[in-house]
């Protein structure tokens, strides 16, 4: 193992990310453990502040409405920061789901796609005509037990 591995020892790296699908979910189970403390204090924060701010007196020369609008646009940043934290765990699943399209699923779909153009070209090339292939048939066909049709059955 490298220095710089050996330092970095318990830090996640690109490369640890990108080695399958399970060192991702563990890598967003494990910010989601530590998030949801930070967040669940701050939800709890936000909320007390809100009651406080909504609770106190008004000012002197406040016009109406003016302590409630100057109390939302004090806990605003605040809010900001507990929807910031609620979206980070969002975004890192988005990034999961992204990553595995791009660079796990699209290698394999672009494969399909060029033995699908190569086919092709082989079939052009020999003058053939795609063919389409019927489904077999599973069962033998049953007479119709419908009384309105019974009588075109009868000639059969």
């Amino acid at each position: 193992m490298s220095d710089d591995k050996q330092q970095r020892r318990g830090v996640w790296t690109p490369d640890l990310l990108a080695e399958g699908p399970e060192k991702r979910r563990v890598f967003i189970e494990q910010r989601r453990q530590y998030l949801a403390p930070l967040l669940a204090e701050s939800k709890a924060l936000l909320a007390e502040i809100e009651a406080d701010l909504n609770e106190a007196d008004k000012l002197p020369g406040d016009l109406p409405f003016q302590a409630k609008l100057r109390a939302k646009h004090t806990v605003r940043p605040l809010a900001k920061v507990v929807a910031d934290l609620e979206d980070v765990i969002v975004q890192l699943t988005a990034y999961s789901a992204r990553y595995r399209r791009s660079y796990e699923e699209l290698p394999g779909k672009r494969a399909e796609k060029e033995a699908e153009r190569q086919r092709l070209k082989e079939l052009k090339a020999g003058g053939g005509q795609r063919q389409i292939e019927a489904p077999e048939s599973k069962a033998e066909p049953t007479a119709d037990t419908n009384p309105f049709f019974a009588h075109l059955n009868k000639g059969a």
